[in-house]
């Protein structure tokens, strides 16, 4: 009886000491829920970019109020320089403060385009991936699904740390050498945020940031680069510098069995007005926007004081290779 009564205890002492880990379909189960229920958050955090020369940093705060309410702010912390990415109401907007630019679109970012640094993507990836491999730690759990990046390809898992409230701690995506190509170390995560009245609002954070500002007397002038990637059988077939109302334009256009157009002239103020259809597209040093007309599409970023335009019919995974290229190039 004796005997009996010890082993009791030490079956209860087993069972009280695991009951604060879950296995995986506890998590799944929990994450599942709590992207239906989720009200609000703000996280904050650093995202590292390997692009095979020296990594870029981004410092990275998103807020996020139900239904869907977002704002994701990314700095380039080399050249110090912010760019937003705004949903509301009426509709996706991608916003140079410094610039006073702004687009607008009619599109369901980010619903279709997963991103290392949102919440819901990450708790997405672990809930819809059935080949999850799950492994609990003594103060986290840690998965590894599959990488869904339209944009690339190349990416093919990614290696997730949630803390013991299945928040967010870091996320590692990984290409198919297993060499980590994005990281994104989260530093703070606040679930429950509240958010001022017009914190989403368009104007608000168009001028929440000081803005660049030209000299009235400055002449208008265009450093042309080339780019370092072009497609497989695309050569520069002519260059040359137009002027417009809005000063000097540089046209390049290359050939081969896609052909396509760069342009390149200096930025221009653009308020936002009738929403565009397109989406944004994230770049290595920038935040592009891509629109489709009459099957032709078109990427447009800003980088160094220069506006870019990429024209063609070109697959996106190419005409982000080519937009990559150009930063960090030597001026012509």
């Amino acid at each position: 009886m004796r005997q009996k009564a010890w082993m009791v205890w030490i079956i209860l002492a087993i069972v009280v000491s695991g009951c604060g880990v879950k296995d995986a379909q506890q998590v799944v189960n929990d994450l599942s829920k709590r992207s239906e229920e989720l009200e609000s958050y703000i996280s904050h955090g650093m995202m590292t970019i390997q692009t095979g020369q020296e990594p870029l940093e981004y410092e990275v705060e998103v807020w996020y109020k139900q239904p869907h309410f977002y704002r994701v702010e990314l700095k380039n912390i080399k050249k110090d320089i912010t760019q937003i990415l705004l949903k509301n109401e009426t509709g996706v907007y991608v916003l140079t403060p410094h610039l006073k630019k702004s687009f607008r679109f009619q599109s369901d970012w980010p619903e279709t385009s997963g991103q290392v640094y949102l919440y819901q993507t990450i708790m997405n990836s672990i809930v819809d991936d059935q080949s999850r491999k799950f492994q609990a730690g003594e103060k986290d759990y840690q998965f590894e699904v599959a990488a869904k990046y339209s944009i690339n390809q190349s990416l093919q898992r990614q290696k997730i740390w949630l803390d013991q409230e299945l928040y967010p701690k870091k996320v590692d995506v990984l290409n198919a050498n297993n060499e980590v190509m994005i990281q994104m170390n989260f530093d703070q995560f606040k679930a429950g945020a509240s958010f001022d009245k017009d914190a989403f609002d368009m104007q608000r954070n168009l001028s929440s940031l000081p803005q660049f500002q030209k000299k009235p007397e400055e002449k208008q002038t265009i450093s042309a680069v080339t780019p370092r990637y072009l497609p497989q059988g695309s050569q520069l077939m002519g260059e040359q510098t137009i002027d417009s109302p809005d000063g000097p334009v540089v046209i390049m256009r290359f050939k081969g069995k896609q052909p396509f157009t760069l342009t390149q002239k200096s930025p221009q103020v653009i308020a936002a007005s009738l929403p565009l259809l397109g989406k944004p597209v994230e770049l290595e040093e920038s935040i592009g926007v891509l629109m489709e007309v009459d099957q032709r599409k078109k990427l447009s970023w800003t980088y160094n004081g220069t506006d870019f335009e990429l024209l063609g019919n070109l697959p996106l995974e190419e005409m982000v290779l080519i937009a990559n290229s150009v930063f960090n190039q030597p001026i012509k």
